[in-house]
C-alpha cells in the first residue's frame, strides 16, 4: 500500500475534553505516531511527490493569550484540558517529521456547518447549547457576552486543505484555518441569533439571563439557581467554560490572503451559523425520521461543493 499512496490526511482525534491525559495521549499522540510512521514508509517507497497532511487544532495555544502566531508551538504554555495538551504533543511529532517528509500542518478552530447548506456532521459545542435551548433547558447562560469565539465553516477548512495539499510551497508550513477576531461574532450575537431562529420557528422558548462566571450565585434568582443546578447545562458549562470566558487572537491574515488569491474566501460567519442552526433543528441533530433523513442524505450527496467526505 505504501508504494501506491500519493496523499494522506490525518484528521482522526478524540475531542473529549474530559478524558484523562493518558487516554487523550493514546487517542491523539499514539495514533499520530503510527500515521507518521506510515507516511515515512510512503515517502521512502512510494511516489516522489507524496504529500502527508496533518490536522492539528488552533487550541494547541492552550491558556496563552495575546497574538497567537502560526510559527509558535511549544512556548511552555499551560492547557485547559488534556485534549489541548495531547494535540500539541501530536503536532510536535508531526513538526519533527518535516525534516523527512513534505508535511503540512493545519490548525482549524471551532468547526461549524457548511456555508452553503448549513450541513454539519458532529453536533458539538454550539449545537449542544442549541439542543438545550430548544427544549427550554438553559435557565441561565454563563459567558462573557463580548468575547468572540473563533468559528469557521467546515467547507472553508476542507477547501483550504485540499488546495494547500496540492501546493509544493505549503510543505513544511503551518496554517491557521481560523476566522480571526475581526470576522468573529460575540457570544451576545451568537446566542441572540440562536434564540432568534428558535422564535422564528415558533419555539416559544425563553431567552435566559446572561451572567459572567462568578456572578451566578450572587445575582441569579433562587429559581434560576435551582434550575441550573438540576440542568445538563451545568456539565456543559463546566466542559466549555475556558472557551466561554475569553477569546483567542489567532494570526491568520497571511493564510487568508494566500487562500483568497486561489478563490477561497472565508464565508460570512453569521449567515453560516444561521443556516447551520436551521440544519441542526431540521435534522433533529442527525437523528431525523426516515423520510426527512433520506431527503437530507440525498441533498448531502448532491452538494457540488461538499469536500467533507473527501477529506475525512
Amino acid at each position: 500500500m505504501a508504494g501506491e499512496v500519493s496523499q494522506v490526511f490525518h484528521l482522526a482525534a478524540s475531542v473529549d475534553f474530559a478524558l484523562p491525559l493518558a487516554e487523550s495521549r493514546a487517542a491523539n499522540v499514539d495514533s499520530s505516531r503510527e500515521v507518521l510512521a506510515f507516511c515515512r514508509a510512503c515517502a521512502w517507497r512510494g511516489k516522489p511527490d507524496f504529500r502527508p497532511n496533518y490536522v492539528s487544532t488552533a487550541y494547541v495555544a492552550g491558556r496563552r493569550q495575546g497574538w497567537l502566531t502560526e510559527s509558535e508551538r511549544n512556548c511552555g504554555q499551560a492547557f485547559w484540558n488534556a485534549y489541548e495538551q495531547s494535540k500539541l504533543e501530536g503536532e510536535e511529532m508531526a513538526a519533527a517529521a518535516m525534516d523527512e517528509i513534505a508535511l503540512t500542518i493545519y490548525r482549524p478552530s471551532q468547526i461549524i456547518g457548511e456555508s452553503r447548506s448549513g450541513r454539519i456532521r458532529k453536533f458539538f459545542g454550539y449545537y449542544e447549547f442549541l439542543k438545550l435551548a430548544e427544549r427550554d433547558r438553559m435557565p441561565v447562560l454563563l459567558a462573557d457576552p463580548g468575547a468572540r469565539p473563533d468559528l469557521v465553516p467546515t467547507d472553508y477548512v476542507c477547501d483550504a486543505m485540499l488546495h494547500l495539499s496540492e501546493r509544493p510551497e505549503a510543505a513544511g508550513r503551518v496554517y491557521h484555518l481560523t476566522a480571526g477576531l475581526s470576522q468573529s461574532l460575540s457570544f451576545e450575537r451568537i446566542f441572540g441569533l440562536m434564540y432568534q431562529v428558535l422564535a422564528e420557528r415558533g419555539g416559544g422558548v425563553r431567552q435566559p439571563r446572561r451572567y459572567r462566571h462568578g456572578e451566578l450565585e450572587a445575582l441569579a434568582t433562587p429559581a434560576e439557581l435551582q434550575r441550573y443546578h438540576l440542568s445538563p447545562l451545568k456539565l456543559l458549562q463546566r466542559t466549555y467554560r475556558p472557551y466561554l470566558d475569553s477569546e483567542r487572537d489567532f494570526d491568520c491574515a497571511a493564510t487568508q490572503r494566500e487562500l483568497a488569491a486561489a478563490g477561497i474566501v472565508l464565508p460570512d460567519i453569521e449567515r453560516t451559523l444561521r443556516l447551520s442552526t436551521g440544519y441542526a433543528l431540521d435534522s433533529r441533530y442527525g437523528t431525523a425520521g426516515s423520510s426527512a433523513a433520506a431527503n437530507l442524505k440525498l441533498s448531502d450527496r448532491m452538494q457540488d461543493g461538499s469536500h467533507e467526505a473527501q477529506v475525512a
